[in-house]
């Protein structure tokens, strides 16, 4: 039976149509924390410089990343931008370092965890690794669902699962934009679970993917990094198209704070 509910969500900055949710990697877990203890669905969003650009033309990615419970920085441009426009305690948080945090508490809070996305062989691997690393961790279920456009009756399969099973997370390796519709749509279904889309997360976790140079890192490059060892032909393409893009919608964005704030000291200055 199909619930409408409307998630509570901290204040947001945006960048064009697309809103960012202003938090801590601390906040996040403690906003975590109490939506656990409310028993009530939800999902996260974890936001970058691609499903940024994507949101300001795909309108059903943009609902889903704006009706999220949190829509987190990601990439590190997010982090700038946000700055820049006066929100200076914004952190970057990321899929595979906000699934390790919640990862290492599950065994003291008694959380349980339900994992969908990726190949059979990564989910193996995952298991083993939860088992050896945060013990006491419970892994209720785990889906490596075709790499195909998914029926409904297979999607209405793993709500049953979900809802059956009761983990407090589930966490989806689909990749963006795939993860953030597949939330989105979901989410009415869900019983209790907090749905987390965090792309190649897993992959972190057993040990496949590292997360370059700290250096790397801060100068906001890690995706390029990564497309260069992964896709070294369609990195190109990525970089000739999103940067541009990003750079784009954060100069409107700097504009329209300008605008605006001068604006208000002329009105102010004739009242």
């Amino acid at each position: 039976m199909k619930h409408s509910r409307k998630q509570d969500c901290v204040r947001r900055y945006h960048i064009g149509k697309m809103g960012v949710s202003i938090v801590t990697m601390a906040e996040v877990l403690n906003l975590i924390s109490d939506q656990v203890h409310k028993r009530l669905p939800a999902y996260i969003c974890v936001a970058n410089v691609h499903t940024t650009v994507l949101s300001q033309h795909d309108d059903e990615l943009c609902k889903a990343q704006n009706e999220s419970l949190l829509t987190i920085p990601d990439g590190m441009p997010l982090v700038w931008y946000a700055r820049l426009i006066g929100n200076r305690r914004v952190e970057r948080v990321t899929g595979p370092d906000l699934m390790i945090k919640i990862l290492e508490i599950s065994g003291q809070h008694g959380y349980s965890h339900y994992f969908y996305g990726d190949t059979k062989q990564v989910l193996t691997k995952l298991r083993t690794v939860i088992s050896h690393r945060y013990p006491g961790t419970e892994v209720k279920g785990m889906c490596s669902p075709p790499f195909r456009q998914l029926t409904e009756n297979e999607i209405s399969n793993t709500i049953d699962d979900i809802n059956k099973l009761q983990p407090t997370f589930v966490w989806i390796a689909l990749g963006g934009p795939k993860q953030e519709k597949w939330m989105a749509k979901v989410f009415p279904y869900i019983d209790s679970a907090i749905m987390v889309g965090v792309g190649a997360a897993f992959r972190f976790v057993i040990g496949e993917y590292k997360h370059p140079p700290k250096l790397i890192q801060k100068c906001g490059l890690e995706g390029v990094f990564w497309r260069t060892f992964k896709h070294p032909i369609d990195n190109g393409k990525w970089l000739c198209y999103l940067i541009p893009a990003f750079g784009t919608l954060m100069f409107k964005g700097l504009a329209q704070q300008f605008l605006d704030r001068h604006s208000n000291i002329f009105k102010n200055s004739i009242s």
